[in-house]
C-alpha cells in the first residue's frame, strides 16, 4: 500500500508536466500570432520610412541638377525586425537599390538658332542620342503584401504596385518640358546594393548646364524618352497643362513627346552620375567662338554642349580652313597624328596661333 508522500509526488510531477505543456502551447500560439504581427509592423514602418527616403532621393537629384552641388542621401534597404526572448524571428528580407541598364534618349529635328556664338554645327536637325539610366528600389517583405517599387526616371519619381503607379512631383519641379524650356536628365553610373543596411547615395552633376536655343528643322522637335510609365501618365500628370506639347505617345517602352513647331525652345542637357563606372564626356564638335575671349575662332564642345578646356594639348584636324568650325573631326590619342590627306591643327589653351607648335602631317603631306 502506497503512502501519502508517493501520491503527492506523482501529483507534483503531473502538475509540472501540465504546466510545461500549457507553456509550450502558449509559446507556440504566441510564435504563430505575435511574431507575424511584429514582422508586419516592422515592415509597415519600413515601407512608410522608405517612401520618404525615395522622395528625398528625387529631391537630391533635382537640387543637384539646379545647383550643381553633390547631394548625399540615404535609403534603408530592408526592415529591422524586433528581437524578443524565447521567440524566433525570420531574417529580414533584402531590398535592392540599383541603376537600370542603359537606354537611349534621343532628340529629333532640333536646330540651333543661328547667332554669333552658334551651336548649329552640331544642332543642325540631325537626331542626337544619349545613353541614360533609371534608378530603382524594390523592397522585399515577408508579411506585408503592398510593397511599392520605386523608379526615378527623367526627374520623375514613380511608385508602382502591380499595374498601378503613382507619381511624385513637388511644386516647381516640372520635368522635361516647362513652357518653352526643355530640361533633359542623363543619368550615368552603376549602382547596385542588396541587403538590409542603410545605403548612402551621392548624386553629382558633371555638366555645366549649357543652354542652347533651338527650333525645329524638317519637322517638329521630338523627344524620345525611355520609360516604364503609360502614355496617360505622361499626358495627364507629367506634362499636363504644357501648351507647347502637341502630343505624347508610348510604344516599346519609349515615350515620344512632340512639341509645337511654332515655338523656339531653350534646351539644357544635364548629366548626373551615381555609383561607379560613369563614362567621361568626350570632344564632339566645334562651335563658332568669334567675338569671345577664346584664342581661336572656334572652341571644342562635348555632347552636352559644354566647352572642353583641358590643360593638355587638344588635337583637332579636318579638311577645311582654320577659321571655320566643322562637325566632322576626330580627337586622336596619338600625340603625333598623321591623318593622310587631311589638314591638321594643334590647339593648346592659352597659346595663340602664331605661337602654336608646328603641325604634323602625313608622309604624303597636306598639312599647312
Amino acid at each position: 500500500m502506497r503512502g501519502p508522500s508517493t501520491t503527492r509526488g506523482q501529483s507534483l510531477q503531473i502538475g509540472a508536466i501540465l504546466l510545461f505543456g500549457f507553456l509550450l502551447i502558449g509559446l507556440t500560439t504566441a510564435q504563430a500570432s505575435l511574431v507575424p504581427a511584429d514582422v508586419s509592423r516592422a515592415e509597415l514602418d519600413h515601407s512608410q520610412r522608405v517612401a520618404d527616403q525615395a522622395v528625398a532621393l528625387s529631391t537630391a537629384a533635382f537640387e543637384t541638377r539646379v545647383t550643381g552641388r553633390p547631394q548625399p542621401t540615404t535609403l534603408d534597404l530592408g526592415p529591422d525586425y524586433p528581437d524578443r526572448l524565447l521567440f524566433v524571428y525570420p531574417p529580414p528580407a533584402a531590398g535592392t537599390l540599383r541603376t537600370t541598364e542603359p537606354s537611349t534618349l534621343a532628340i529629333d529635328n532640333a536646330a540651333a538658332v543661328t547667332d554669333n556664338g552658334s551651336f548649329d554645327t552640331f544642332w543642325n536637325g540631325t537626331s542626337r542620342s544619349y545613353e541614360t539610366r533609371a534608378i530603382t528600389y524594390e523592397p522585399r517583405y515577408r508579411e506585408l503584401d503592398a510593397a511599392l517599387r520605386y523608379r526615378l526616371e527623367h526627374g520623375v519619381l514613380a511608385a508602382r504596385h502591380d499595374s498601378a503607379a503613382s507619381i511624385e512631383m513637388a511644386t516647381n519641379r516640372q520635368p522635361v518640358v516647362d513652357e518653352t524650356e526643355i530640361s533633359l536628365l542623363v543619368v550615368d553610373g552603376e549602382l547596385s546594393a542588396t541587403g538590409i543596411d542603410t545605403e548612402s547615395v551621392v548624386i553629382e552633376r558633371v555638366t555645366d548646364a549649357t543652354t542652347v536655343e533651338i527650333d525645329n528643322s524638317g519637322g517638329p522637335i521630338r523627344l524620345r524618352l525611355p520609360t516604364q510609365l503609360p502614355a496617360a501618365t505622361w499626358r495627364d500628370t507629367i506634362l499636363d497643362s504644357q501648351s507647347a506639347v502637341d502630343s505624347v505617345a508610348v510604344a516599346g517602352d519609349v515615350a515620344t513627346v512632340t512639341l509645337d513647331s511654332a515655338e523656339t525652345y531653350e534646351l539644357t542637357i544635364h548629366k548626373l552620375t551615381v555609383g561607379t563606372n560613369a563614362t567621361a564626356s568626350s570632344a564632339t564638335y566645334l562651335r563658332n567662338a568669334s567675338g569671345t575671349d577664346s584664342d581661336y575662332s572656334f572652341d571644342v564642345r562635348d555632347q552636352y554642349n559644354d566647352r572642353i578646356d583641358g590643360t593638355a594639348t587638344v588635337w583637332v584636324y579636318n579638311d577645311s580652313n582654320y577659321g571655320s568650325p566643322y562637325t566632322s573631326f576626330t580627337v586622336p590619342a596619338d600625340l603625333q597624328p598623321r591623318p593622310p590627306g587631311e589638314r591638321c591643327y594643334t590647339l593648346r589653351k592659352g597659346v595663340t596661333d602664331v605661337d602654336a607648335p608646328a603641325t604634323y602631317e602625313s608622309t604624303a603631306g597636306g598639312c599647312s
